[in-house]
């Protein structure tokens, strides 16, 4: 694919968000020659800063930070390209009908429940270390490539059976009881999770705004217990568990991956809506941005699919390329 000055391209990327920029700068890192196209006059995806009144700016998506991985955060320098995150003084807020408040937070939680439940700030250490243990293990699995669900000769199935025994080997590293809590965090709910730890209504509603957020369910959905686990699977600067805001908004994390993907010779593309990407004879996918003309990139796996806009149907022989399973979950 030609670039702007007219030089050849070896990897287009379909969106700048985090993952993409993340990826973009990664692949030149190692040597690629790499494009990316976002819809959007300004990269960064869900991770954004904008003004949102004249000299009011404000992160408009996504607004804390705690699990974005620190190996992405020291192999890419981030902070020496502007990010500096500092962490949450407080976690919530809960104001009670009788007037009260639990306000929690590092080094104020306990003395804040006891105020309502004394056995629950008693059992609170116990809690937090339970979910660390868990966490803990799962942190060292969250940059390991999952086995492939695959059909076909045992040659091809039996190296993911044993990649899964590998993994399944690494959680031995927890007791018995913790596997099982593991296994009843993924089906729980938040609600059922937290009513066999707690008894007080207001400790209970703090943490189980942990599990609804952002997941637009009940407390007392099943799975939802997970959630609790995901809020103190992160860190920030080496703290784990905790979350942090970084200064300047959400867009100064995706604004310093843009300032390192450049640095590294990745060639961002704002306003370049994609509007499918498609084979045809010979190894080159052209890819049509809204009105502008096609272009071929020479180094994409032969894949027709369709983006942006619109339903597999709607991307004409497109999604013939796809296995009719996947086509399917598109339409």
């Amino acid at each position: 694919m030609p670039d702007k000055a007219g030089g050849q391209r070896d990897a287009l990327i379909i969106g700048g968000g985090h993952n993409g920029l993340v990826c973009a700068a990664y692949l030149a890192a190692g040597g690629l020659k790499v494009t990316v196209l976002e819809r959007r006059g300004v990269v960064g995806g869900a991770a954004v800063t904008e003004e949102f009144h004249p000299g009011f700016r404000n992160s408009v998506a996504a607004y804390t930070v705690s699990l974005l991985n620190p190996k992405i955060i020291r192999e890419l320098d981030l902070p020496a390209h502007g990010l500096r995150v500092v962490e949450r003084r407080c976690a919530n807020f809960l104001p009670t009908a009788d007037g009260r408040y639990l306000l929690t937070g590092a080094g104020r939680t306990q003395a804040e429940v006891a105020r309502f439940s004394a056995r629950d700030a008693a059992r609170l250490a116990e809690y937090g270390e339970r979910l660390e243990a868990i966490a803990d293990v799962l942190r060292d699995l969250v940059l390991t490539t999952p086995p492939n669900a695959l059909e076909g000769s045992w040659r091809l199935v039996l190296p993911e059976l044993m990649q899964a025994a590998r993994i399944g080997g690494r959680l031995r590293r927890l007791d018995m009881g913790l596997r099982r809590e593991l296994l009843a965090l993924f089906a729980m709910s938040a609600g059922d999770y937290l009513d066999n730890w707690f008894e007080s209504d207001p400790i209970k509603a703090v943490f189980g705004f942990d599990g609804i957020v952002g997941n637009y369910a009940s407390p007392y959905t099943p799975g939802s217990a997970y959630v609790l686990l995901h809020h103190v699977f992160g860190e920030v600067n080496g703290k784990h568990g905790v979350w942090g805001h970084a200064i300047g908004g959400m867009g100064a994390i995706t604004q310093a991956m843009a300032r390192v993907a450049t640095a590294r010779g990745v060639e961002l593309r704002v306003s370049s809506p994609v509007r499918e990407y498609k084979t045809i004879a010979g190894n080159s996918q052209p890819v049509g941005l809204g009105d502008v003309a096609e272009f071929g990139v020479s180094t994409l796996d032969q894949v027709r699919a369709c983006t942006g806009t619109g339903s597999a149907s709607d991307c004409g022989n497109g999604a013939s390329a796809l296995q009719p399973y996947f086509a399917a979950t598109l339409k």
